[in-house]
């Protein structure tokens, strides 16, 4: 009988440690995975970014702050503009910036028939992207900031009247105007306006009495 209740303690002691070693291997690998993916997402979303200019200049956005993708009030990423010349490189600015996401494009916002660069900005709830501006100075190879253009939601050029639209959508969408100065200033036209449903003739007066006033 001694014998018997031995080999159950032992067979039980045997179970119980089986059991917990198995827990403890469940609990290792489902934590695992939750540690490494994130790290690998984040390198493959925000490489740097690169656009050439003036055949052998580079203008390049490093976001260095991948956590950061909604505090437009705080710098998460660097654009330098340089140049490779030599064994050597020289920067000509580095601007420290917020970019929710890293997109560049080249359009032309100040009327001289020369693209010029946006950097992404930031978007809120709704579709309202907005974008850091920098025109392009050809002849002496430059870039210019635009300070104030990253406040307009969905900017857009009208060529012909050299009018900058800007629409904030929203409950009632929000219409403004402007343009960029010969001093590479953001200049409000004035006329902004809440949309009407009821009235479509909102658009056409207020860009009206923006041309005669700018005659």
């Amino acid at each position: 009988m001694m014998n018997t209740l031995l080999l159950l303690s032992l067979l039980f002691i045997s179970l119980t440690s089986c059991f917990e070693e198995s827990k403890s291997i469940r609990i290792h690998t489902a934590v695992a995975p939750s540690i490494d993916m994130p790290t690998k997402r984040h390198r493959e979303l925000y490489r740097d970014s690169t656009l050439t200019l003036f055949d052998d200049y580079q203008l390049t956005l490093h976001i260095f702050d991948t956590t950061n993708n909604y505090d437009a009030q705080s710098k998460n990423a660097i654009l330098t503009f340089s140049r490779q010349k030599a064994d050597q490189t020289q920067v000509f600015f580095r601007d420290s910036i917020f970019c929710m996401y890293p997109d560049m494009d080249f359009i032309d916002f100040n009327n001289d028939k020369i693209k010029d660069v946006l950097v992404f900005y930031y978007t809120g709830a709704r579709a309202n992207p907005t974008y850091h501006l920098y025109l392009t100075d050809v002849n002496n190879r430059k870039l210019i900031r635009v300070k104030g253009f990253e406040d307009l939601p969905n900017p857009n050029l009208d060529t012909t009247n050299n009018v900058i639209e800007s629409i904030a959508l929203s409950g009632t969408n929000y219409y403004s105007f402007y343009r960029i100065s010969s001093n590479s200033k953001l200049i409000s036209l004035g006329h902004s306006f809440y949309e009407n449903p009821k009235d479509s003739t909102q658009y056409e007066k207020a860009l009206r009495q923006i041309l005669k006033e700018q005659k």
